[in-house]
Order: structure tokens, then C-alpha cells, then sequence
């Protein structure tokens, strides 16, 4: 087994959680907001009482996103595959339940709707094919250490099948595979340019996958930021960037604006810490951008190369071993099929 390959894998799943705990405490908050509360986050902080989504989490507890992603993970390390989806939505439920998750404000509303489907033994479908919020993007990072970077239509299809136990649109499934594809690209070593290449190519392959929707196209707005603000990345300080993406991409729960964010800020960022930062003190789904983004990145520079004092704190906390979650997916990726 390569070293290299389960250092990058390690730096994927834990840049994950990395910028999920440190977007804890403004999540969902307006960007003044958070400002005025905090300062500058730049460490793990307890969810505040008065945030009514953060307010479960403390100080470098991951939130529902990575717990979503360890909840696939391990279902697909089971079965050497994408399970069924019904094995899927048991699995999501048994977490769910676990937490309490129905009865507090854990779930996104797509999630919640379709998984109580699940839970009564109804069609889900009616509800995943509304769904354009960012649920199955935001666990979705651990899929992209399975595939190879240049499989695209495999890792469309993979991601679709995982994502539609609980969102079955164009939107949500072509966002997700973007950030799939763009950890498996890092993943791989690719180069920046060639990781925002390979992101934008997935993006038409997988957006066939899913239940047309009026959603704002994440690849359109992807290029804005591409054109108006990456040729200024040594000009412009990370403020200049993440003003932008607030204002002009959207930092919101719809997939369009939040993988948008994410895949921008790694873009811009292209170092895990530096991108769970900016994500932290943004403003909008700040946990949900920053797991992404931090993902990406992490998955580029490789788990030896992330804050060791971050990552030994979030292993602790969380009772983590993100080496060892990454020897685990790579023997896994050797056997990993699509029945």
C-alpha cells in the first residue's frame, strides 16, 4: 500500500473535520454577526448558546457533516461497494436516532424530510427529487479517496448513488461529484489547474445523473470566481476573497451557493487550515463550506503537512485516528466496485 496515497487520504478526512469543528460557532449566523461576536475565530470554540444550530457542539466536536461522512464511509468499507440504498438510509437512521437527531436541530431540512420518509417506510423520492440543499455534498469528501481521479464517470455514479438516499437532483448530485472529484484529483497529486480542469469536467457528466431543477449552475458561478478573482491571488489578502465569495457566490445551505463557497475558497486558500479559517469567519453555513474546502486541501497537501497541534487536539476530542481511517479506505479503494 502506498504511503503517500494514505497521507493524502489522512489529510482529506481529517481537513474535513477540521474545518467542520472550526466553523462550529457561526454557523448560520450573518457575517457582521459573527464578526461582532468573535472577533477572528482561529481555534476551536464551543457552539453558543444563542445559536440554535451550533448550540449541541462544543469546542472541536465535529457536527452532522463529518458524522454523515463516517456514517457512509463506513458503510461503503463494509461492503466494498455503494450499499443499497435502503442499507444507506438504516445506517443514516441508526445515527440519526442515535442522536436524538429528529427531535433537535441537527438535519437539514432535505435530509430530515426524506430520512423520516425512510423511517416510516415511504417513498423518499417524492422528497430527494426537490432536494437542492447541500447534504449530500458536504459528506461526500470520503468517496472521493475511493475512485481514481481519472475515472469520472465511475466517480459520478458513485457519488449519485450515495447521495440519493437523501438528495436525487441535478443540483445536489453534480455538487457533490465536484467535490468528490476535486479530493480525488488532490488526492492523486494533481496540480491546482489541473484539480479546477478536472472539476469543471465532472460537472456535465454528473449533473445527467440527477432530476432536472431551475438551480443556479455551481460550474457558472465557479468560472466567475475564476475569471474576476483567482488571476488576482497574490494581489488580493484572504478578506478581498472571502467578502467576494459572501457577496457574489452566497454562503447558504443550497448546494449552488455552498459548494460554490467551498470549491472557491479551496481554489483561493489551497492549505486546509488557512481554508477552515476563512470558512470559520465568513458568515452563512460556515462549518458546511469550511469541511468541504478543507477537505480539498488537505487532500492536496497530505496529512503530514497539516497543524499537528490541530490534528492531535481533533483526534482526542473526537476519538479519531485519521491515519488509520486512511489505511482503512485505501485497502478498501483496492477492491472498491459498482455491482
Amino acid at each position: 500500500m502506498s504511503a503517500q496515497l494514505e497521507n493524502h487520504i489522512a489529510g482529506a478526512i481529517a481537513g474535513m473535520v477540521l474545518g467542520d469543528a472550526l466553523g462550529v460557532p457561526g454557523e448560520l449566523w450573518p457575517r457582521e454577526k459573527v464578526r461582532a461576536r468573535f472577533g477572528r475565530i482561529d481555534r476551536f470554540l464551543d457552539g453558543p448558546a444563542d445559536n440554535i444550530v451550533a448550540c449541541y457542539f462544543k469546542a472541536g466536536h465535529y457536527t452532522d457533516d463529518s458524522a454523515q461522512a463516517f456514517v457512509i464511509l463506513k458503510a461503503i468499507l463494509k461492503a466494498g461497494t455503494v450499499p443499497p440504498a435502503q442499507v444507506l438510509a438504516d445506517d443514516l437512521l441508526e445515527w440519526v436516532r442515535s442522536m436524538n437527531g429528529f427531535e433537535i436541530n441537527l438535519l437539514g431540512p432535505s435530509s430530515k424530510a426524506s430520512l423520516l420518509a425512510w423511517s416510516r417506510g415511504e417513498d423518499a423520492a417524492p422528497v430527494t427529487k426537490l432536494s437542492l440543499t447541500n447534504g449530500a455534498a458536504m459528506r461526500i469528501a470520503p468517496v472521493g479517496c475511493l475512485v481514481e481521479w481519472c475515472e469520472h464517470e465511475k466517480l459520478a455514479e458513485t457519488v449519485a448513488r450515495v447521495s440519493r438516499v437523501t438528495h436525487s437532483t441535478d443540483v445536489a448530485i453534480s455538487g457533490a461529484a465536484m467535490v468528490a472529484q476535486a479530493v480525488a484529483s488532490a488526492v492523486a497529486g494533481r496540480s491546482w489547474d489541473e484539480i479546477i480542469h478536472d472539476v469543471k469536467l465532472i460537472h456535465p457528466i454528473a449533473m445527467r445523473l440527477g432530476e432536472p431543477t431551475w438551480a443556479a449552475s455551481i460550474l457558472a458561478r465557479l468560472e466567475v470566481f475564476e475569471k474576476l478573482m483567482l488571476p488576482r491571488r497574490n494581489e488580493l489578502d484572504d478578506e478581498a476573497a472571502s467578502r467576494f465569495i459572501y457577496d457574489v457566490i452566497g454562503t447558504g445551505t443550497m448546494t449552488s451557493e455552498s459548494v460554490t463557497a467551498a470549491l472557491c475558497t479551496a481554489f483561493w486558500c489551497r492549505d486546509a487550515k488557512r481554508a477552515a479559517e476563512l470558512c470559520a469567519n465568513m458568515g452563512g453555513d460556515t462549518d458546511t463550506i469550511g469541511s468541504m474546502a478543507a477537505a480539498i486541501c488537505g487532500a492536496a497537501a497530505g496529512y503530514d503537512d497539516m497543524p499537528a497541534d490541530f490534528m492531535g487536539e481533533l483526534e482526542r476530542i473526537n476519538a479519531l485516528d485519521f491515519r488509520a481511517l486512511a489505511a482503512e479506505t485505501a485497502a478498501c479503494r483496492l477492491r472498491f466496485t459498482l455491482d
